[in-house]
């Protein structure tokens, strides 16, 4: 009788875990590709568990990226779509991929994330404690500015607002301008002021945040930065879940990872159909693999670590 009791009881419990609302993070706007994947995969979830719908978090409850990978780790954090900049604090080689001018376009960073680079990646995360389910797009950075910058060489002096992040600093002196660290929301009235000249982000920022109306010139093959993201699991959630669920949800993940693919494209292409309406120019410099050398300071630190190297050197032989 008791062992009866004990086994119903854990079942209970079971049961009790796979049905509690689950957690989830996204590090983007609701509207963002990232996040419109994301809740189309828990969806599935929902279906395929029988649980009930889940919780998306807000974008501020990610801003400790330590403590967001320990939440995920742990299980408080069911699913989340991270950054490669999260990614890199446990998997080095996501930093290398996304190096200043390291990959020449989301085509040849996704056949890497699809073969051996994403498997080494999706073991990293494995150990700590996360499951990868797919790879998403991130966006690829940019520079645009006020006034036209016909060469690499017209950069000099240039100032360019930048995020909090040392890689973007160091390119930006690298290229010879000279790079302004502003909060996001600053960038609009900055350019009406001249405190910039230019400013750098993917093409959706551009256009959803109304920089274009300030710096009507967008340098699209630039791709200084190609940007990805995983949707991840909690390794603590997934192990409660049975064979067929987990087949389901890898099924699933493939398939989320594939409609944000889709999502980024077509965004993308309405997005400069329309900015070319407003007057938007688009300008294409020439082969960007010349400033190769002008980062060697920036890439000597993952050339030296033999965690990075083979991938390092790999990258560089095909952009020379």
């Amino acid at each position: 009788m008791l062992r009866f009791t004990l086994a119903t009881l854990a079942l209970a419990l079971n049961l009790s875990a796979q049905a509690a609302p689950l957690a989830a993070w996204s590090p983007q706007t609701d509207d963002h590709p990232s996040t419109v994947a994301l809740r189309g995969f828990l969806e599935k979830v929902q279906q395929v568990t029988g649980g009930e719908a889940a919780e998306v978090l807000p974008v501020t409850a990610g801003k400790d990226q330590k403590k967001l990978l320990a939440d995920i780790s742990k299980g408080d954090v069911g699913a989340a779509v991270i950054t490669a900049g999260i990614i890199s604090r446990v998997a080095p080689m996501a930093k290398v991929m996304t190096l200043p001018f390291i990959m020449r376009n989301s085509r040849q960073m996704f056949g890497l994330l699809d073969g051996q680079v994403g498997q080494d990646m999706t073991a990293k995360l494995d150990a700590a404690g996360m499951v990868v389910l797919g790879w998403y797009d991130g966006g690829s950075r940019a520079i645009y500015s006020r006034d036209k910058l016909g060469s690499i060489g017209a950069l000099k002096d240039v100032k360019i607002r930048i995020p909090g992040r040392r890689d973007l600093s160091n390119l930006v002196s690298s290229l010879g301008g000279k790079p302004l660290e502003l909060a996001y929301k600053e960038v609009n009235g900055a350019f009406e002021a001249g405190k910039i000249d230019a400013a750098e982000n993917d093409l959706l920022s551009y256009e959803t945040e109304g920089h274009y109306k300030r710096a009507r010139y967008f340098y699209l093959n630039n791709n200084h930065v190609v940007q990805f993201e995983a949707l991840v699991v909690s390794k603590v959630w997934w192990n409660k879940l049975s064979a067929a669920q987990r087949e389901g949800l890898r099924k699933a993940g493939l398939e989320s990872a594939s409609h944000d693919r889709d999502l980024w494209s077509q965004r993308m292409a309405k997005a400069r159909t329309r900015l070319e309406k407003e007057g938007v120019k688009f300008v294409e410099y020439g082969d960007s693999s010349m400033l190769l050398s002008r980062l060697t300071p920036v890439y000597r630190p993952y050339m030296d670590n033999p965690e990075t190297r083979d991938l390092m050197i790999r990258l560089m032989t095909t952009r020379i």
